[in-house]
């Protein structure tokens, strides 16, 4: 009896937590429901160019990497395959949609030590930059390009926002921790050879994010 009556508080408390959790889960969604679904593996993706073995970890705002998004397909850590084809690169998570970048939207990749629940050695995770389209009313996408923002970045997206240049678009990274480290070097070495090859024939001059390096 005894027992059962000191279980039922630790009962009751971890019950509310779990709730908190799940509220909170369901919160940030719908804060963050402005982010497109990642378009799926086309059909003319191009030679398969090389396949690995992966644990993908999260996928955050750009230069934010403690604060997670739920972007679909991307939310769970999970088993996978990185996989480079000739026009983008696929993020095939065991049980998820896979997620395709086609390198016109990738804006660089390197490595990384940490990112949310996860640090390593250096250069243990390979860091995907890459740019997602918004959808949805204005709300839900500026609510999207204000994810992780500080209060001075939210005051000048709004600012923008307010003068009719408003969030169509939003810069993110995805963390993957590739399992064997000769991979990890081909995937970066064979992926920004298609960004070099891709930059050379394409005119746009956004800025590259500063990347940590090379595999160790």
């Amino acid at each position: 009896m005894n027992t059962l009556v000191l279980a039922i508080p630790v009962i009751a408390l971890l019950v509310v937590l779990y709730l908190a959790m799940a509220l909170g889960w369901r919160a940030r969604k719908r804060r963050q429901a402005g982010f497109a679904a990642a378009a799926t593996t086309p059909e003319d993706s191009g030679a398969l160019l090389f396949e690995a073995a992966m644990l993908y970890v999260a996928t955050t705002p750009a230069a934010k990497p403690l604060e997670r998004l739920v972007l679909p397909g991307l939310a769970f850590r999970g088993r996978g395959t990185f996989i480079v084809w000739e026009k983008g690169v696929t993020l095939s998570i065991d049980g998820e949609r896979d997620i395709y970048v086609p390198y016109g939207n990738i804006r660089s990749i390197g490595t990384s030590t940490f990112t949310i629940d996860r640090v390593v050695e250096t250069g243990g995770l390979v860091r995907l930059d890459w740019t997602t389209p918004l959808v949805g009313d204005e709300k839900a996408r500026t609510a999207a390009a204000t994810a992780g923002a500080t209060s001075t970045e939210k005051k000048d997206i709004l600012a923008r926002a307010a003068a009719g240049d408003r969030p169509s678009n939003a810069d993110i990274e995805s963390y993957v921790r590739i399992l064997d480290q000769v991979d990890s070097v081909r995937v970066l070495d064979t992926v920004q050879s298609r960004l070099t090859f891709t930059s050379s024939t394409d005119t746009d001059t956004t800025d590259t994010p500063k990347q940590e390096g090379q595999v160790a």
